[in-house]
């Protein structure tokens, strides 16, 4: 038998047992199955199996479509989803924005004890200070240029190079050995980094950076995981760097700031 039309596909023999196959294409089909009883024996069985399914799944057709799969119901319910999205989008941006606002104006005007700073100056030396321990805290070979072991001589260069004579604190009484110490380039001037290590190999460094005008207090700084006291007096920023305790670092930073008062003290005494 001649057939017309394109060649029968996967397509048309499915769309044959589902019983939904154009009445052109039917007699197509028919004379194809007649021509290969194989295939007809084939198809024939799964329409038998597909009817024996339907006939078994009848009732479920004649039950009433339930309240929440009714096409009102989903799109009453879609509307509900999307306001309470944008509901929820509103709030979360307002917030982000509040949070902004707050942050910025607290950033560089906020204090340890709740007091307010003298403005962004000291506050950018803090960022200097937390960059450089983020540089060299980390160095295992050359962690600084001038080792504890020669503290006169650093004590006398980094005097030399900053103009003024620096005395490396003291951090013994608190756990902290010197390392040693080096001169970095500060946006005002120059500075000094001296570094410390405790016996669980934690590292602090106390960073000094002249020409600093003002006196500030106490202040806190903070980026990932490294923390920063910082403050100003006598025309230098000092900053106590590191990722250990706040508590204990903050006891780090007044202990340093009393060896500089006491040594003025006795300067100008």
């Amino acid at each position: 038998m001649t057939r017309h039309g394109p060649p029968l596909g996967e397509d048309d023999l499915q769309a044959w047992i589902d019983g939904r196959l154009d009445p052109e294409r039917q007699d197509a089909v028919h004379a194809m199955l007649a021509d290969e009883p194989e295939l007809a024996r084939r198809l024939a069985d799964y329409r038998t199996t597909q009817e024996a399914l339907r006939a078994r799944l009848r009732f479920k057709a004649a039950e009433p479509i339930p309240a929440r799969l009714r096409i009102d119901s989903i799109l009453a319910a879609q509307r509900r989803a999307r306001k309470s999205w944008l509901s929820a989008t509103a709030a979360a941006c307002l917030w982000m924005a509040l949070g902004g606002i707050v942050g910025w104006a607290a950033h560089d005007f906020f204090t340890v004890e709740g007091h307010l700073s003298f403005g962004p100056r000291s506050s950018a030396m803090a960022q200097e200070a937390i960059d450089a321990h983020r540089t060299f805290a980390v160095e295992v070979v050359h962690p600084v240029e001038v080792r504890a072991s020669e503290q006169a001589h650093l004590k006398q260069w980094v005097s030399k190079r900053l103009g003024r004579s620096l005395q490396i604190p003291d951090l013994t009484s608190l756990g902290l050995n010197l390392v040693g110490g080096r001169v970095l380039p500060a946006a005002q001037n120059i500075a000094a980094q001296f570094m410390f290590e405790d016996e669980a190999r934690n590292r602090v460094t106390v960073y000094v950076s002249t020409g600093q005008a003002g006196a500030d207090d106490l202040s806190f700084a903070r980026r990932g995981d490294v923390q920063s006291f910082y403050w100003t007096e006598h025309g230098s920023g000092y900053a106590v760097v590191g990722t250990i305790d706040r508590a204990r670092l903050q006891a780090v930073a007044e202990q340093v700031a009393r060896q500089i008062e006491e040594v003025s003290e006795k300067k100008q005494g």
